[in-house]
Parts: C-alpha cells; sequence; structure tokens
C-alpha cells in the first residue's frame, strides 16, 4: 500500500511544517506568559520584592517539582497569613545554585587543555622513537656496507644522547603537566565540598542531602532494611533572632547543627535543610531508636541556658521540634519529607519541644 502525504507538494509541505512550527513555538510562548503571570501574581499578592532570588522561589514553587518545599511555603503562608520578604529569604537559601557555569566552563577547559597537552607529548615521544628506530636501522645498514665499526659506534652513540633527552624533556613535559592535573583535581574536590557543603555550619546541605537520599532509599529497597527521616525546627527562632540580633542567631544554628552533627555516622546523615531547620537520615535502625536518639538531642538542648561567650549575657534556653517518618513502601524521597515535615507541624501545633512521628 502506498502511503499519500497529505502535501505531495514540497513547497506546500514545507509551508505547512513552518506553520506547524509556528503553532509551536505559539503555544510555547503562551505558556510561559501564563506562568510569567501567575509568578508576578504570587508575588504581588504576598508584597514580595521581585529580586532575582524570590522570582526563582516562586518559580519552583509554581512548578511543583518540590513537594518538601511547596510545603514549607505553604506552611508559612497558613501560619503567618502570607508570605514576607524575611521568611522568603530564608526557605530561598535552600535553592543552592551549586557550582556557577562560569567555573564549570573554566574547569572544563582547564581539563582539556591538560589533555591536548598529554596527548601532545604523547604524540611527540612516539614520533620520536620512530625517527630513533629509523635511524638505527639506517646505520645498521651502514655498518655491513662499510665495515667501520668505530664511526657506527660513535653515530649510534649520538643517536642515544638525543634520544635520552628528548625522553627525559617529554617526562619533565609530562610529569608538569601531571601536576597541573593533580591540582585541577583538588579544585574539583574542593569545588564540590563547596557545593554541598552549607558555609554557615559546615553540614552538607541540600544539594548533597538530596543525592545522599536518593542513595539511601535504594539501599533500603534493595537490602529491606529499615529507614527513617527526621525534620528538625528550632523553636520560635524568628522571635529569637528579632530579639538578640542576626548574628546570635547564626551562632544558635551552628549551636543546634553541632549538637545534631555530633551523632552523624555511617548509619546516620546530618543536614542543613535551611534557615533554621535540619535533617537527618538514620539508616539500618528501627524508627524507635531513631526517635530516641533524636529525644535525646532535644532533651539536652532544651535544658541548656545560652549565654553570650564573651559577655555572659544569658539568651533563655532554646528548644527544637522534630518530625519523624519511618520509610513505608509507597514512599519516595520527596514523599517520605512530606510526611515528616507534616508530623513536624503536628509537634508545633501541640506546643512545641517534642517530637512527633508521622502517621
Amino acid at each position: 500500500m502506498y502511503r499519500i502525504s497529505r502535501y505531495p507538494d514540497p513547497e506546500i509541505r514545507g509551508v505547512a511544517v513552518k506553520e506547524e512550527r509556528i503553532a509551536e513555538k505559539s503555544a510555547a510562548r503562551a505558556e510561559w506568559r501564563r506562568l510569567y503571570d501567575m509568578i508576578g501574581k504570587l508575588l504581588f499578592d504576598h508584597g514580595l520584592e521581585p529580586s532575582p532570588a524570590n522570582f526563582e522561589l516562586c518559580h519552583r514553587y509554581l512548578s511543583g517539582r518540590d513537594a518538601a518545599l511547596n510545603a514549607t511555603i505553604d506552611r508559612a503562608i497558613a501560619k503567618d497569613g502570607g508570605l514576607t520578604d524575611a521568611v522568603a529569604g530564608t526557605i530561598a537559601t535552600r535553592l543552592d545554585p551549586g557550582l556557577s557555569t562560569d567555573e564549570l566552563s573554566r574547569m572544563a577547559l582547564e581539563a582539556q587543555g591538560y589533555l591536548e597537552q598529554m596527548t601532545t607529548i604523547l604524540a611527540r615521544s612516539g614520533e620520536d622513537a620512530r625517527d630513533y628506530g629509523e635511524a638505527l636501522a639506517h646505520e645498521a645498514e651502514g655498518l655491513e656496507a662499510d665495515g667501520s665499526p668505530a664511526l657506527a659506534v660513535k653515530k649510534l652513540v649520538g643517536l642515544t644522547r638525543t634520544m635520552i633527552d628528548k625522553a627525559q624533556a617529554a617526562e619533565e613535559d609530562l610529569r608538569r603537566t601531571e601536576q597541573q592535573m593533580n591540582a585541577m583535581r583538588e579544585d574539583l574536590a574542593a569545588a564540590h565540598r563547596k557545593a554541598n557543603s552549607d558555609p554557615l555550619t559546615g553540614l552538607p546541605n541540600r544539594r548533597a542531602l538530596d543525592q545522599h537520599l536518593r542513595g539511601a532509599f535504594e539501599n533500603a529497597r534493595r537490602a529491606a532494611s529499615p529507614l527513617a527521616l527526621a525534620i528538625c525546627d528550632i523553636d520560635h527562632f524568628k522571635q529569637f533572632n528579632d530579639t538578640h540580633g542576626h548574628q546570635i542567631g547564626d551562632e544558635v544554628i551552628k549551636f543546634v547543627a553541632s549538637s545534631l552533627g555530633r551523632v552523624a555516622s555511617g548509619d546516620v546523615f546530618v543536614a542543613r535543610y535551611g534557615g533554621e531547620e535540619f535533617v537527618m537520615v538514620f539508616e539500618r535502625g528501627a524508627a524507635a531508636k531513631a526517635m530516641a536518639t533524636l529525644d535525646k538531642i532535644r532533651a539536652a538542648i532544651a535544658a541548656r541556658e545560652l549565654k553570650v561567650t564573651h559577655t555572659g549575657q544569658s539568651l533563655g534556653r532554646l528548644s527544637f521540634s522534630g518530625g519523624l517518618a519511618a520509610l513505608d513502601l509507597q514512599d519516595s524521597p520527596g514523599s517520605i519529607l512530606k510526611r515528616a515535615d507534616a508530623a513536624l507541624y503536628r509537634a508545633k501545633q501541640n506546643g512545641r519541644n517534642r517530637i512527633h512521628a508521622a502517621e
């Protein structure tokens, strides 16, 4: 059976294809316009400054790709009746940009340059070896022809010295390039650590958490082992920050981070989730054990009176609330975060300074 084209004439077919592409672009532009309007409305409704950070936060929220982020924003809106620039800024700290495009481009160009150097050095060494072999063969033929061993040996010594010099030069070039590549490798490792670390607390950041959680899920599924996840949030942190200032607030965040981080191990992963929130992932252990560990840290922090080191000024007592979710068969990384977040919300609603288990 012959297939009859809808547009048998090539010229007509070309026009039709062009019209289809224009229609596709128009539909895409309409979708972009709709999203732009939605972002603008969200910014305007909450009185947020149209800054790049707020624009990106609204874009992430409206895209719906980050369930945990959406849950945090929804909770903030429900609690305060809307978003403020301060709250949006705190939440936006989770949107870690990682390495910039310029940094990645620079490293890629450096790596390409070093590889090209090594390729050139190796190619030159190969050519030198071939030239040396051809020269040896030529001298061997000459030795057979004129029968002058002394002259042949003299020429062979000269050729060998030349080859040794070239080999040593190539070795030095390779050593230098290797040192440059090692330095670049260290830069990449440092960049990786920077991209995955929270600059204030030194804990893994959200990017690192996302990577770790995916691996932890795969391990738990494969080995049929338990896994639990907790979200912890410092109680009344905004009020504390407003009273004592951001510098003291940062010290409080570091104090809580240090307290949680002490239990970090091969089976316990602790990360700063953003703002005054932290996430702990407990692998290969029952949820009851994770609850006991978390509650012990909570009680220790709540029992301690905080003071400014250099003045002795009392800051009062501090507490945090937590929500703990055990891995369910239907869970994904996003859903277990959402369940833990819902448990955290109930802990806050029921008086704070407590840990609630997810339903």
